[in-house]
């Protein structure tokens, strides 16, 4: 049975989360890499491990059931995420990983690998590297769209899933959540896009003018667009390159519909969308009509950060749902 609800409380804007970072999918081809501290006490292993044939940057925190975080992109990395989901990891142990090309993992692979089919073998593989069993999979932005096909090939691996929001599990309907996203775009956002583009700055990359254009993008994601000021956006030397090559993943995000598919897998699952992302109402409810054993959840007053804009409400839907999850 399904479950809808519907959370959300007005958060003062004068009252800042620190060190915030955000993903993208404005733009499938940008990437940023964010960095922020976690306490000592809850970090348990960091580092390089060879999965499936490259290196892939991986952090565990906490203590508990694992939950294998899936961060956005393409082309983030982890930390954007650490801030905001850190009170789980009081009962859970997050289990982050940089993406294949992304953040701390190696910056090269094989053309041939970068495919969707590849990033979810990682995920597989990083499971067994170590050693856990069944687990609950945790899915932002574009790493929801990994989660979902982690789900459709390894329903038996899984305690439970968790998408927040999450890119569509089709093509079209993702084309035209980004068609509404375009919409949103106003004359001077265009001005000041055209401004930046223009700047020495950026005809050699630098790091700080392509974030500069990130943040403007990113503006357009939150229901207090004045929240992006705190965003703590960092762009990795090497960005041009990476996103060169993950240009070999386009094929894969031409044409595609997954919500046959998502209609056989039981386990219990949680879609969580902001209240001002186009998603909510679009691809929200197909979710929740496809996956048998779901809820989903709006966040008010939120965007495509919810974790950011609304900070309280989203732990407790998290964690009230993997408690559901686990009977208790």
């Amino acid at each position: 049975m399904t479950r809808r609800v519907i959370l959300g409380t007005r958060i003062d804007p004068r009252v800042r989360p620190v060190n915030a970072v955000v993903p993208l999918l404005a733009a499938i081809c940008w990437a940023v890499v964010g960095c922020s501290e976690q306490p000592p006490e809850l970090a348990s292993e960091e580092g390089l491990r060879p999965i499936n044939g490259t290196e892939l940057y991986v952090k565990r925190i906490g203590s508990g059931e694992p939950i294998v975080v899936v961060h956005g992109g393409p082309l983030l990395d982890h930390s954007y995420l650490l801030p905001h989901l850190e009170p789980l990891a009081r009962s859970y142990e997050l289990i982050f990983c940089d993406q294949r090309l992304s953040g701390r993992s190696a910056p090269q692979v094989d053309s041939a690998s970068v495919r969707i089919a590849t990033f979810v073998d990682d995920i597989e593989q990083l499971r067994q590297s170590l050693g856990l069993d069944r687990i609950h999979l945790m899915g932002h932005s574009w790493g929801g769209l990994l989660a979902m096909h982690y789900a459709i090939e390894y329903p038996q691996n899984l305690r439970s899933l968790v998408l927040l929001n999450s890119m569509s599990a089709s093509s079209a309907i993702w084309q035209e959540e980004e068609r509404v996203l375009a919409q949103r775009i106003t004359a001077a956002d265009s001005v000041e896009r055209q401004t930046i583009r223009e700047t020495d700055a950026y005809a050699r990359r630098d790091p700080e003018a392509i974030a500069r254009l990130l943040r403007l993008s990113f503006r357009l994601q939150f229901r207090d667009t004045a929240r992006v000021n705190d965003l703590h956006v960092y762009v990795p030397l090497d960005y041009s390159e990476r996103s060169r090559q993950f240009g070999f993943m386009m094929v894969d995000l031409m044409d595609f519909d997954l919500h046959e598919d998502l209609a056989a897998v039981t386990v219990p699952a949680l879609i969580l969308y902001g209240s001002h992302e186009p998603a909510a109402t679009l691809s929200g409810p197909l979710l929740e009509r496809q996956l048998p054993n779901s809820e989903l959840v709006i966040l008010d007053e939120a965007g495509h950060f919810p974790f950011i804009e609304q900070p309280e409400a989203f732990i407790d839907a998290v964690s009230g749902f993997l408690k559901r999850a686990n009977g208790r």
